[in-house]
C-alpha cells in the first residue's frame, strides 16, 4: 500500500480524560426543542439530539455553570454564563431547569403536626398550597445558612424556608429540634 501525499491522513480525535472540562461557548451554541426533547448544537461542530441541563452549584450559584448531559448521561460540557445564550436558548434552558429543580419557596406554615417521628406540614408556597409529609426530619433537613433551610418530603420534593425566624413558634420548634 502506498500513501498518496495529496490525501490528508485523518487521525482519531484525542481521547478526553473524564476529568477534563469542556467549556461550551454560548456564542456558537443553540438549544432547540424538537419533539419534546432539547437539542444542543455547537455551530460548525456537532449536535446532540437529547441534552439535559444540570446546575453545577444549584444552591450557591444557580445562574452560572450549567452542565449538559447527553441522552446516555455522558458529559457534553459546561456553560459558564448562560445569560450569554441567544433568547430562544435561554428560554428553553429556563424551562428545562424549572422542571428539574422544582423547589417551592415556603411563604407561610398553615399547620404542622408531629406524630411518631413523622411531620405533617400544611404550607402556602410560591407554587400554591401544599400538604407534605416528612419522615426523619434530621436526615431531610438541610441548613443552607443560619436562617435558611431546605426540607425534603417523602416524595423527594424540596421546599425552601428562606427565613426560619419568620415562622410561628411551633413550626420553628420542629425545625430547631431536628437541626
Amino acid at each position: 500500500m502506498t500513501l498518496d501525499p495529496d490525501i490528508p491522513i485523518k487521525t482519531a480525535p484525542e481521547a478526553r480524560s473524564p476529568f477534563d472540562l469542556l467549556w461550551l461557548d454560548p456564542s456558537v451554541m443553540t438549544l432547540r426543542r424538537i419533539a419534546g426533547l432539547t437539542r444542543l448544537t455547537l455551530d460548525g461542530d456537532r449536535s446532540w439530539l437529547r441534552a439535559t441541563p444540570a446546575r453545577a452549584f444549584p444552591i450557591s450559584d444557580p445562574d452560572h455553570y450549567i452542565g449538559f448531559l447527553d441522552g446516555l448521561g455522558n458529559d457534553i460540557g459546561i456553560v459558564r454564563d448562560p445569560s450569554e445564550l441567544d433568547e430562544t436558548s435561554r428560554q428553553i434552558l429556563a424551562e428545562d431547569l424549572e422542571v428539574r429543580y422544582f423547589v417551592p419557596v415556603v411563604q407561610r406554615v398553615v399547620s404542622v403536626k408531629l406524630e411518631f417521628g413523622t411531620v405533617y406540614w400544611k404550607l402556602e408556597t410560591s407554587r400554591g398550597p401544599r400538604d407534605i409529609v416528612v419522615r426523619n426530619m434530621r436526615d431531610n433537613l438541610q441548613e443552607l445558612s443560619a436562617i435558611r433551610v431546605l426540607i425534603t418530603d417523602i416524595e423527594g420534593n424540596r421546599y425552601d424556608f428562606p427565613d426560619i425566624n419568620t415562622l410561628d413558634p411551633e413550626s420553628l420548634g420542629v425545625i430547631l429540634r431536628h437541626q
